[in-house]
């Protein structure tokens, strides 16, 4: 029993080099048109998506920060250098951290109201109507954490439309009157004309969208950058910042370095502001406290009768206790400051906040915690506010937050613990030298204590008047932590979308989607579909491509073609004049035409009998063979089961083929027909006699082409024997039903001389389908050969 089993396809090492170019070239030419429109396409929608894309500006801005570690030469900061005052110049890293917090841009929001946007629709995009809105929509009453959108179109010089969605999705549409509050279900709303509102904006929508302010000041930030465009020492800080109105992005820059600016300085002036409170309030105690001296000494002197001073000896210990009264005096101020700054960690425990760094105390140290606290609130205050408390960063930057202020805590607990013991020090010093000013003195010393309190005061009076003065020098000084060196500027046109570049990706996308989808296809699918199909390594002619028949031609077509003027009738013609051209010429005689294929079922037979025909219809005398002694569907086909042929001839081993060949009907044209015969057990034994030979010797010297309809060549040993004795052999190859690699082998046989002088047929061509122009069959298809026309001529297939 013959296997229709497709052969498994050899493998060979030149497969894989010369698959990917021919599969692109044939791309290529077969698809070019659709590849064209494919890029169109593309362009189109990259058009299309880009016209979609609101609008995008960048403006930037420069500053330079007054980092603590660039020097300077300015006359403030030298001053207040020499004075002890720290200049409130500011860590860059820090200070570009806190130019993209939260908190400073949730302000701008705030300040130019941009969580409310005003929009219009223009082509497949929406235009920011920043600053150039023709209405002015006041949210009276509404949620802060709601957001809403409305479209609002105005009818005339007092009304207007409005439309909004309720909670179930649906449009709800409502008229208005300019000025007028108008309540909906999330909020109470007026609206009110500009100066810009003209008769023109009459009938055309204007879309606003109301968002909170944490949001709005989120988005913004998304589009702000904050770099060091030069060297890492520089404290040249550049901002840039995208929005979808130009006016709109410069007027956020300027006013994020404005509120930046307002911030630190307020930051700044408010320790100095407690300093001046502590300062007035300790003149105002000494002022006292001098006038109750005075009076003292005055009293003191007209009852005591003491009219000079003391002498050498009482002189030096009372510098001496007057040193000690400054000491004792300073400690108990940095005492009280400390009190203070341990009373503002105590209420930064309960209500976070930034604390001041402007302690006034000596101690480094608690600064450092103190500025450490002040960066993680900083980050904890713009992480939280996107991220939520819950965050594991939040966390972790409260625990943080938690642990530097309870190391402040401890290092201001260690340093007032060390100066009240000092103080205790230096009182019991004090005490001691007033005991012996009080054993050495006599009466007149009395006065000594009044005499020193009173200088010490007045000596501490004077100091305070001169921090007072200090102070306020460093808050006249104060400047702003970033000088603007250009304010924010940029060009008009928008930076996104470029749609030039969109249009030439989505072109570029087009052409290379559909080459790779085709080239996905064609190397997906292996099959021989028509000559294009056919491996690099094949050296054999395609000499005929037979095209396919619809339903209504294969109804009306039997074994042979009826209408000789069918387009497959004119693909025969073409087929018998180029194997005209590849049989060799003889001096006398015809030739051995055998027709095979790889599987049953690839029109071998169908291929065989028009070939016959076709020569037949030319004038030549033909004899169609049926050469498949196992099927014989030749034979089947035309009546001749039962009776005798080749293999009655071969048993017989007779050559004389008298009353064996018959013709072929009355309209045969001198085609005749030898049959296969009665069935063999043994068709291989049988082929290989050398009768075989002679007999289609003898065949060859009487008719002008002996066509043999072969088995496949790919199933059974039988072709192989019958190729060894024909002139040509037309291998039949239907069209995506074998795989292309396995032409390789069949190139392979032929290079080795079992398939001499072979040729390709490849029968059931859809043509209609194909991307190529095909000049033969596509005339034929498009015109039709008509009994009354001439047939057109066609070129010889090659």
């Amino acid at each position: 029993m013959a296997n229709n089993t497709v052969p498994t396809p050899p493998v060979t090492e030149n497969t894989e080099e010369t698959t990917s170019l021919d599969t692109v070239l044939l791309v290529l030419r077969r698809y070019w048109f659709i590849i064209i429109l494919a890029a169109l396409a593309g362009g189109t929608a990259a058009y299309y998506l880009a016209g979609r894309q609101n609008y995008i500006y960048q403006k930037t801005a420069s500053v330079l920060m007054r980092d603590a570690k660039t020097s300077s030469d300015a006359s403030s900061e030298r001053i207040m250098a020499e004075l002890g005052i720290d200049s409130g110049a500011a860590n860059l890293a820090n200070e570009s951290f806190i130019l993209k917090s939260t908190a400073l841009m949730k302000k701008v929001v705030e300040d130019l109201n941009l969580n409310t946007s005003y929009w219009q629709k223009k082509d497949f995009r929406e235009i920011d109507l920043y600053k150039t809105s023709p209405l002015l929509v006041h949210f009276e009453r509404i949620d802060k954490q709601r957001a809403c959108t409305l479209q609002i179109t105005p009818l005339d010089e007092k009304r207007f439309m409005l439309s909004h969605s309720n909670n179930q999705g649906e449009s709800v549409q409502l008229e208005g009157f300019y000025g007028k509050p108008l309540t909906l279900p999330f909020a109470v709303i007026s609206i009110h004309p500009t100066s810009l509102m003209t008769d023109a904006w009459n009938e055309k929508t204007v879309i606003v969208r109301h968002k909170p302010v944490l949001e709005t000041a989120n988005n913004l930030l998304h589009g702000l950058t904050v770099t060091r465009p030069d060297a890492k020492e520089s404290s040249l800080l550049e901002m840039s910042l995208t929005a979808s109105n130009p006016q709109k992005a410069e007027d956020v820059l300027n006013h994020l370095i404005q509120v930046y600016n307002q911030i630190s300085k307020d930051e700044r002036n408010k320790a100095a502001l407690k300093t001046e409170n502590f300062i007035q309030s300790r003149l105002k105690e000494l002022g006292a406290a001098l006038s109750d001296v005075d009076k003292k000494i005055t009293e003191f002197k007209t009852k005591s009768d003491i009219v000079k001073d003391t002498d050498t000896t009482m002189s030096a210990d009372f510098s001496t206790s007057q040193a000690l009264e400054k000491e004792i005096f300073d400690l108990e101020t940095q005492i009280k400051l400390a009190a203070i700054l341990a009373d503002n960690l105590k209420e930064t425990e309960r209500k976070q906040g930034l604390i001041s760094v402007e302690t006034g105390l000596p101690d480094s140290g608690i600064a450092r915690q103190i500025e450490h606290y002040n960066e993680a609130y900083l980050e904890y205050q713009k992480i939280a506010g996107s991220a939520g408390s819950q965050n594991p960063i939040t966390v972790s930057l409260r625990d943080r937050m938690n642990s530097t202020r309870a190391a402040a805590n401890k290092a201001l607990s260690n340093y007032r613990s060390n100066l009240n013991l000092k103080l205790n020090q230096l009182i019991s010093k004090r005490n001691s030298l007033t005991e012996r000013l009080t054993e050495t003195a006599s009466r007149e010393q009395e006065i000594i204590p009044l005499v020193r309190e009173h200088k010490v005061k007045e000596e501490l009076y004077l100091m305070l008047l001169s921090k007072e003065q200090e102070n306020a020098l460093a808050m006249a000084v104060t400047e702003s932590s970033a000088r603007v060196l250009e304010t924010a500027h940029g060009s008009n046109f928008p930076i996104s979308p470029k749609t030039i570049q969109y249009i030439a990706g989505g072109t570029a996308g087009g052409a290379l989607f559909s080459i790779f989808a085709f080239m996905g296809a064609a190397m997906l699918n292996s099959k021989v579909n028509n000559k294009h199909d056919l491996p690099s390594t094949n050296r054999q002619p395609v000499i005929a491509e037979l095209p396919q028949m619809n339903k209504k031609e294969s109804r009306n077509t039997g074994l042979f073609i009826q209408d000789e003027h069918s387009v497959i009738a004119e693909c025969f013609h073409i087929l018998r004049n180029n194997v005209d051209s590849m049989l060799p010429r003889p001096e006398q005689g015809g030739h051995v035409i055998l027709v095979t294929s790889t599987l049953p079922g690839e029109g071998k037979t169908f291929t065989s009998a028009n070939l016959a025909a076709a020569f037949a219809y030319a004038g030549k005398k033909v004899l169609l063979i049926d050469g498949d002694f196992r099927k014989s569907s030749l034979t089947r086909r035309l009546g001749g089961s039962g009776r005798k042929g080749l293999t009655s001839i071969l048993l017989q081993q007779s050559s004389d083929t008298t009353g064996t060949i018959r013709p072929l009907g009355e309209n045969s044209r001198g085609m005749d027909i030898l049959y296969t015969g009665p069935m063999v057990p043994n068709p291989v034994t049988l082929l290989s006699h050398p009768l075989l030979g002679q007999i289609l010797g003898i065949l060859k010297k009487q008719y002008d082409a002996v066509i043999i309809d072969a088995p496949p060549y790919g199933i059974l040993a039988d072709t192989a024997i019958l190729a060894s004795h024909s002139d040509i052999t037309l291998y039949t190859v239907r069209s995506g039903k074998i795989d292309k690699r396995y032409l390789t082998q069949i190139q392979q046989l032929a290079d080795q001389g079992k398939l001499p002088n072979m040729a390709y047929i490849i029968n059931g061509v859809n043509f209609k389908s194909s991307s190529y122009s095909y000049y033969g069959y596509g005339y034929g298809y498009q015109y039709g050969y008509g009994s009354g026309e001439p047939r057109q001529t066609t070129r010889k297939q090659n």
